[in-house]
Order: structure tokens, then sequence, then C-alpha cells
């Protein structure tokens, strides 16, 4: 009989857990896991590690990711609205298609992340590092980051060719040799940015 006071060794014991009704697991390391479709919504996984674990199309929302390790995790079309990542790691992750849904990813760092096509509007994005991350629209979903908070941020070299960022904040934020290309931008706030060699053309301003 598993001790329910620790912590998961596999995913067996995680959905045991999850099933006898535990939603916090902090300091969870489940590395090179595939999810599959276990429904973890409104989970606690403070300072959890899952690198290169696979959360294709998970329920994941409302859950607790802040200080959390997702490097090369892959989340296409996972469901992560109304998620905290706060102070999290992303480098590498695929969460092309995700439901980002008023989600904060405050300071959170998302080098190099894919996330084309994902549906964020009223995300937050504050002072994250989302350099050369990839944001364009998908071919069969625009990126939607509307009302999304991106003040402080470091966009530099990031991909944004054709999103949806109506009203979109990127005060004081970086968007050095961003791409911007053929972007909404209506109503958008960009002062204070860093603008250096930033693609804007065919953009709606």
């Amino acid at each position: 009989m598993l001790d329910p006071g620790s912590l998961p060794q596999d995913l067996e014991q995680l959905r045991e857990q999850w099933l006898a009704g535990r939603r916090s697991f902090q300091g969870l390391e489940l590395v090179d896991t595939d999810f599959a479709d276990l429904n973890l919504g409104g989970a606690d996984l403070r300072g959890s590690c899952f690198r290169a674990s696979r959360f294709g199309h998970g329920q994941l929302n409302a859950v607790n990711l802040s200080g959390a390790f997702l490097q090369e995790a892959l989340l296409w079309g996972a469901d992560l609205s109304d998620c905290i990542a706060e102070a999290s790691f992303w480098q590498e992750a695929d969460l092309s298609g995700a439901r980002l849904q008023r989600a904060n990813f405050r300071a959170a760092y998302l080098h190099r992340a894919c996330l084309r096509g994902v549906i964020a509007p009223h995300s937050c994005w504050q002072e994250a590092r989302l350099i050369e991350v990839d944001l364009r629209s998908a071919l069969d979903q625009l990126t939607d980051l509307g009302h999304a908070d991106f003040s402080g941020a470091d966009l530099s070299f990031a991909q944004l060719a054709g999103a949806q960022l109506q009203q979109a904040n990127f005060s004081g934020a970086c968007l050095y040799q961003t791409s911007l290309r053929a972007a909404d931008l209506r109503g958008a706030n960009l002062s204070g940015c860093h603008l250096n060699d930033c693609d804007l053309r065919d953009a709606q301003l």
C-alpha cells in the first residue's frame, strides 16, 4: 500500500493517488513520461519536473506549475487555460495549438519554445523570456493573443507573423529583430518598446 504522503514514483502511482483524491504533488519528478489521457486539472505541481514528457491534448486547466521544469515537453493541443506558471522553465517545449486563456507565465523562461496557433487571450507574459519563441499562426489556427500582457518581456528574435495581438500590452518589452509581419496590433500598447530591426511589414497598427 502506498504512503499517501509520499510523491508518486511513476505514472501508475500518480494515477492511483489522483483517483484517491490527492491534488497536491509539489516537487513531483516524472521525466520522459507519457501522461496520455490523465486529467490533472487543478493540480498543485509547483516545482515539479516533467522534462521531455508528453501531455498531448492533456487536461491541465487551472494547474499550478510555478517554478516547474518542462524543457522539451510536448503539450500540443493541451488545455492549460487559467494555469499558473510563474517562473517556470519551458525551453524548446512544444505547445502548438494549446489553450492558454488567462494563463499566467509571468517571469517564465521559454527560449525556443513552439507556441504556434495557441489560443491565449488575456494571458500574462510579464517579464517572461521569450527569446526565439515561435508564436506564428498555424495553417489551421490563428495565434490569438488578444489583450495579452507582454510588459517587460524579452521577445528578441521571436516569430509572431500573422498573430492576433489586438489590445496586447508590450510596454517596455524588448522586440529586437522580432517578426510582427502581418500581425494584427490594433489597439496594442507599444510604449517604451525596444523595436530595433523589428519587422512590422504589413502589420495592422
